[in-house]
């Protein structure tokens, strides 16, 4: 087994990474709040930053920093497709949009969990960093509009037909989107997302590739096969190698990267459990609703 060490993420990529989680973490500490108000543990966090408005003014300018990191990544994009004619960013395997081959790879990794068929050999991408970066798309877009539109809903209503404004309530509309989408991401993030980098067996008890860029060849081999004989057939495997993180490195990523994997655990408990109790408590008055008026019929 080899002990060398690969280059997984760049430093523009990790300093992206890292605006996105202190905005992503800022946006749900702040945001989440307001979804579950009535419970304790929500009003305790709301306070805890500022309440009404300096909580509202830090959602705000994490929703900015999100923006310029969406901005930053789709310089980044445009930079390889204009100036460095890269066409494979968007098609071939150092792709991150879902193709054929990854479709056969979910049925091949199905095949292989009920030990029917080979484990799947993936390339530089896995298929679920894939849906991971596009429900990552499709949300920050979802989150961009319905946010732009709260934080300015006389503007936003404006621009629609004064007749289709009096009909449709845009800025209502706009909260429950917001609101779900929120719930949405933040519920994946704080689960799939975390499952499948920090609290794989490999990775316990935090993935460090994206703090230090670096990751074992090993993990690669073992990982991403696929990707690591394509580099070695096309003779890459030497200049992606670097000395591996040093202990210092080491330590900041485990103490930056611990207390946000804790946070964001017990923030999804958090959710749950409220959910489950609010779902509890609407049956519990359907049911009660139901008996009242069984009761007045027979009454009756």
């Amino acid at each position: 087994m080899t002990n060398n060490t690969m280059l997984r993420f760049s430093l523009f990529h990790r300093f992206g990474h890292f605006l996105l989680i202190i905005s992503f973490f800022g946006l749900v500490l702040t945001g989440m709040p307001l979804v579950f108000k009535d419970y304790a543990w929500a009003r305790f966090l709301y306070n805890l930053f500022g309440g009404y408005p300096t909580a509202g003014f830090i959602h705000r300018i994490c929703a900015l920093i999100t923006f310029f990191v969406a901005f930053l990544h789709f310089a980044f994009l445009s930079f390889e497709t204009i100036v460095k004619k890269n066409r494979n960013i968007f098609w071939g395997p150092n792709s991150l949009i879902i193709q054929p081959r990854d479709i056969l790879n979910i049925l091949r990794d199905i095949l292989w969990f009920f030990r029917l068929g080979p484990r799947p050999e993936f390339d530089r991408w896995i298929y679920w960093e894939k849906f991971e970066y596009l429900s990552l798309m499709w949300g920050t877009l979802v989150m961009a509009v319905t946010g732009f539109i709260l934080w300015f809903p006389v503007q936003s209503t404006s621009i629609i037909p004064a007749k289709i404004a009096g009909i449709i309530d845009l800025p209502s509309i706009a909260l429950v989107a917001h609101r779900y989408e929120a719930l949405l991401a933040a519920g994946f993030i704080f689960t799939i997302h975390f499952i499948h980098t920090h609290l794989l067996p490999e990775n316990i008890p935090v993935d460090e590739a994206m703090f230090t860029g670096r990751i074992p060849e090993e993990h690669v081999i073992h990982e991403r096969g696929a990707y690591y004989e394509r580099m070695k057939n096309e003779e890459q495997l030497e200049g992606l190698r670097v000395q591996p993180a040093g202990c210092g490195a080491k330590f900041i990523s485990k103490l930056f990267g611990l207390p946000l994997l804790a946070i964001g655990l017990l923030m999804v408990g958090f959710m749950l459990a409220s959910l489950i109790c609010s779902i509890t408590s609407t049956i519990t008055d359907l049911t009660k609703n139901i008996h009242f008026d069984i009761f007045s019929i027979f009454a009756f």
